[in-house]
């Protein structure tokens, strides 16, 4: 039996695999031993256990950033398989041993929804595989008037309602301010220290001129004298904004969340510069009258997604 035969027959385990598919979804080393709660060699020793029982590495360094080797993708895109039959095997026995099951409809704006709703609904999945997960994205005020009427159950918002809604409860979620970004190839993006007056004249990928990340962005650069400029594109698709910025020297908002994910993938850059970062806390509100029986589960969810978050957000 050669070397590698006898490693896959004894010596591979599932959590080698675990650390490949975590790094390949975190980029860093230090992000997936945060996520494991162990120790950053404890990693490195398990990447070199790995290593040694192939007998080849599976991930290299170029440059400052490590990549995976061509044998590191083939176990990546296995481990990627082991992990999807996992999953459907853990849902399956869900299925015949959960009985909870119903609707829960979560409203947010476009600057959480995309940073919440992917580890909400793997969250929800594991505690609640018969759940079914509605999603609304629009603006506070339309969201608020849906929470208000019974037809969304949680609402997530940098913004408070206008007017007090009886019943509502509501408490602060976690600080991920709205940064201004650019890609990595932009004029500023190596720039250590900047002004406002350095953004006089730059293109835009701005949302919509009632959202109040607009209006925060424009008082924010008026306090300083400054205007946006004509020919700026309104996008709230953080995906096609991170595209365009790759493309074009615009600037842009983004949640941290989402720009720090850029950063450490070597796309964007977020500008060092006084005073912005806008609306930075995220707020949770749902009806403390609800009937829905799934909103407690899901609320339990929303907590252990906002830890994770945060988490991210100190690294």
């Amino acid at each position: 039996m050669n070397p590698v035969e006898r490693f896959f027959e004894a010596g591979l385990k599932l959590s080698h695999l675990r650390l490949l598919a975590l790094f390949d979804s975190l980029g860093q080393i230090r992000l997936v031993a945060e996520r494991l709660s162990i120790t950053q060699p404890a990693v490195s020793k398990q990447l070199a256990d790995l290593e040694a029982g192939l007998g080849v590495p599976v991930l290299e360094r170029v440059g400052n950033r490590l990549r995976f080797t061509a044998v590191g993708e083939v176990l990546l895109r296995h481990a990627r398989e082991v992990f999807h039959q996992i999953e459907r095997a853990r849902y399956e026995v869900d299925t015949l041993t959960s009985g909870l099951s119903g609707r829960i409809a979560v409203g947010a704006v476009p600057t959480v929804l995309a940073v919440f709703a992917p580890e909400l609904v793997l969250e929800l999945k594991k505690r609640a595989p018969h759940v079914s997960v509605l999603f609304h994205e629009a603006t506070s005020d339309r969201l608020f008037a849906q929470l208000a009427a019974g037809s969304l159950d949680i609402v997530l918002s940098r913004n408070e309602p206008q007017e007090a809604l009886e019943g509502l409860a509501s408490h602060a979620l976690l600080d991920d301010p709205i940064v201004i970004v650019c890609g990595r190839d932009h004029p500023l993006a190596a720039r250590p220290a900047l002004k406002r007056a350095d953004l006089a004249g730059l293109p835009w990928i701005l949302p919509p001129r009632e959202a109040p990340t607009y209006l925060a962005l424009e008082r924010w650069l008026r306090s300083g004298g400054l205007e946006l400029p004509a020919g700026c594109v309104q996008s709230v698709s953080l995906q096609a904004n991170e595209t365009m910025l790759g493309l074009y020297p615009f600037l842009a908002l983004m949640p941290l969340t989402v720009a720090r994910r850029g950063v450490a993938q070597g796309t964007l850059a977020i500008l060092a510069l006084k005073g912005a970062r806008f609306l930075e806390t995220v707020r949770l509100y749902y009806s403390e009258a609800s009937p829905n029986p799934v909103l407690a589960t899901s609320l339990d969810c929303v907590a252990v997604v906002k830890e994770r978050i945060a988490m991210s957000l100190r690294a």
